[in-house]
C-alpha cells in the first residue's frame, strides 16, 4: 500500500538519510576539512561554509549512489 502523505514519506526519507552511516561518516569528514582549513590555514567564513557545503552535497550524493546498489 503506497502512503498518503507526501509529507510524512519526504520526512521519512530525510530522516533515513541522516542516520545512515555513510553520510555521517562523510559529513563528518567534511566538517573536519573545514576546520583544518580554518584554523590550520587561516581560511575566511566563505571558504569554510562552501567547504561544509560541498560535503554535505557529496554525502548526499554518496548515500543515493550506494543505495542504489
Amino acid at each position: 500500500m503506497r502512503p498518503t502523505n507526501k509529507r510524512a514519506t519526504l520526512l521519512g526519507g530525510a530522516r533515513r538519510l541522516v542516520t545512515d552511516e555513510g553520510f555521517a561518516i562523510t559529513v563528518l569528514a567534511a566538517v573536519i576539512a573545514a576546520a583544518v582549513l580554518a584554523v590550520g590555514f587561516d581560511a575566511t567564513a566563505d571558504i569554510v561554509i562552501a567547504t561544509l557545503a560541498l560535503g554535505a552535497v557529496t554525502a548526499m550524493a554518496e548515500t543515493r549512489l550506494h543505495r542504489r546498489g
